[in-house]
């Protein structure tokens, strides 16, 4: 009877700590949903003081074509996800008028995060600096852990079941190879699309910037 007992309050106790960081982590999550683009400019200051970039036009290597296409390939997918969910991608607030499936999000739950992430890996690779990896991984490590499981929360109580159903069939972050034949088919928004405009013109800042103190 005491064994019991104890094994079932080491049972509870562990399930209660699981519950709090949990809740501190969907905390820290929705803090930095709203302050994202701060908390990039930030990122982004912090890079500029520590990594010594080695761009060299003159040898454009295959590293460097890699990287093109990483960047085109990640702002191609977060235009796409943000014409297939909306408007309200741009808000500082979590908000989902409806569970978006259909388009990009049939193939991966996070899209938009997925082809930022694919840019900054490019950026890393056309800086040609190895420790532009460390901030990179400080960002994902804080959207895969923090961010993402956060915005899960809100979606799993705002469509329950139906969320839980997309969850099992289709990826977090690595999408699957087909779309999930389930997903639901919406009318495309060009508005987010043409909004993109703001990740272009940081990415021309940033990769000239690096440019021209690597000289």
């Amino acid at each position: 009877m005491i064994r019991i007992t104890i094994e079932f309050m080491a049972r509870l106790h562990k399930a209660m700590f699981r519950s709090s960081a949990s809740r501190v982590a969907t905390a820290v999550g929705r803090v930095f949903f709203a302050q994202r683009l701060l908390f990039g400019l930030i990122i982004a200051l912090l890079a500029a003081l520590l990594i010594r970039p080695h761009i060299s036009w003159s040898h454009w290597t295959a590293l460097k074509g890699l990287s093109a296409l990483l960047v085109l390939f990640g702002l191609s997918l977060r235009a796409l996800a943000g014409g297939f969910a909306g408007r309200h991608t741009r808000t500082s607030e979590m908000s989902a008028p409806r569970l978006v499936t259909g388009g990009t999000y049939a193939f991966v739950r996070n899209p938009i995060y997925a082809g930022s992430m694919a840019i900054g890996l490019g950026l890393v690779g056309f800086l040609g600096s190895w420790i532009a990896l460390i901030p990179y991984g400080m960002v994902f490590a804080l959207f895969y852990f923090f961010v993402i499981p956060a915005e899960e929360h809100f979606l799993r109580k705002t469509f329950g079941p139906q969320y839980d159903e997309y969850c099992r069939n289709v990826p977090r972050f690595f999408p699957r190879l087909t779309p999930w034949p389930n997903g639901e088919k919406s009318a495309f928004d060009w508005a987010p699309v043409l909004g993109e405009w703001r990740v272009v013109l940081a990415i021309a800042l940033i990769s000239s910037f690096f440019t021209i103190i690597s000289l």
